[in-house]
């Protein structure tokens, strides 16, 4: 391959994997306070917006719009979702990682690897 293109290829995958990581980090940093309750102590609402103590029946903590709560075998979770974070991180996380993966095939098919795979294959197969 010419200089060119070796310098445009570079530049491709900065483009695609900078941003997939971005929305990576996003996700996680969006999705990173939990509680856990057991189930033994602690009951959860049927329609999961409050978290009951079993022994003084009151309220331990309110599901709100920005928490995800399911129970998780023994469990009860209450995951605060910063959606903002998360929508954006996820929207790059889906949009960059389709280009990372096709820019992963394309190297692929374009090294020596892989006509030395095809050619086993052949012979293999008698293609």
């Amino acid at each position: 391959m010419n200089p060119k293109g070796d310098k445009f290829i570079k530049i491709l995958w900065a483009v695609c994997v900078i941003p997939l990581l971005i929305g990576i980090f996003m996700i996680g940093y969006a999705t990173k306070d939990k509680v856990e309750y057991p189930t033994d102590e602690y009951w959860v609402a049927k329609d999961y917006h409050h978290v009951y103590d079993k022994l003084t029946g009151e309220i331990a903590d309110y599901i709100s719009d920005n928490e995800d709560c399911y129970i998780d075998g023994d469990v009860i979770v209450v995951k605060t979702v910063k959606r903002g974070w998360y929508n954006v991180g996820a929207l790059l996380t889906a949009f960059f990682g389709m280009f990372t993966i096709g820019l992963v095939f394309s190297t692929i098919k374009e090294s020596d690897l892989f006509e030395k795979i095809m050619n086993v294959i052949r012979e293999h197969f008698n293609i």
